[in-house]
């Protein structure tokens, strides 16, 4: 909306030089500047667009003890125009290169990569990473396994992508850091057996509920939901809360025509105000 700006003159007193005082108001107005008088009342000052929006995204990063891949939900602001905004998949690949921003999560890509593009085909993400992502790994198997796990995890979070292939300066290579074979799309997997969370790890998620954050770990169903991802389901499924009693639960879930079996216990505190944690994931 324009808006017009006028200015009033100042009020100027003279006086005749008989002695007789005539008291004059003059208005000095600045020509071209005062709207003709329409009758109408100025309208209501119109607020601007925003120009920045947010979109939340699921990010995989290594837990503690570089044991897991755990979730992490971030909320990134982005262009409030649609057609300005990146895709979600390289919003995803660029928080990964930032690292996590909770400190009881660890790296999984090292932060000197550069993603030069992702390009998504019939379920297929071509990501093209600079030399970077094989020079700089801090390498051995647990670290190469987190970083596959945790690009491929966070990717597939979204509807489009069912694989990964990764790339390296727009080829493919052998392996990242000589451990993993990854000439070939590598697809979300889910993983059975025992599900690791180290003491320290249980004790500062419990210290974080007793101050009042993270309150959803204290339902072991929303527990199941969101942190079963980390071994390849998806918290979109229909979750259903088995049993509950004396700090263990069991929460089954129905994917791709199979029953996986969550069971969970409380760590630090037993009853209404202890966190829950995974303890194992098995098919039935």
């Amino acid at each position: 909306m324009r808006k017009t700006r006028t200015r009033t003159g100042s009020k100027i007193a003279l006086i005749s030089t008989g002695g007789l005082a005539v008291l004059l108001l003059i208005s000095m107005l600045t020509a071209g500047c005062m709207p003709p008088a329409t009758g109408k009342t100025p309208s209501e000052p119109v607020s601007p667009v925003p120009s920045k929006d947010t979109v939340t995204l699921t990010l995989y990063f290594g837990d503690d003890q570089a044991m897991e891949v755990l979730p992490e939900r971030r909320v990134v602001e982005v262009p409030s125009d649609p057609s300005q905004r990146p895709p979600l998949y390289v919003l995803v690949v660029q928080e990964l290169l930032k690292g996590p921003t909770d400190p009881l999560l660890r790296k999984t890509l090292p932060p000197e990569a550069k993603l030069l593009s992702v390009q998504v085909t019939d379920g297929l993400a071509l990501v093209n990473f600079s030399r970077e992502v094989q020079t700089k790994h801090w390498g051995g198997s647990t670290g190469e396994a987190m970083s596959l796990l945790s690009l491929v995890n966070s990717l597939t979070e979204l509807p489009e992508i069912q694989k990964v292939q990764i790339l390296v300066e727009g080829q493919k290579v052998e392996t990242l850091a000589g451990h993993f074979d990854v000439t070939q799309p590598l697809a979300r997997a889910i993983r059975t057996g025992d599900f690791f969370t180290s003491e320290e790890r249980a004790k500062a998620l419990q210290a974080r509920v007793d101050q009042g954050q993270d309150l959803w770990r204290k339902d072991p169903l929303e527990v199941a939901k969101r942190e079963s991802g980390g071994r390849g389901l998806l918290c979109n499924l229909e979750y259903k809360l088995v049993s509950k009693a004396r700090g263990q639960a069991t929460v089954s879930v129905e994917f791709n025509g199979k029953t996986y079996v969550i069971t969970l216990n409380q760590p630090q505190k037993q009853g209404d105000q202890g966190i829950w944690v995974i303890k194992s994931i098995e098919r039935r």
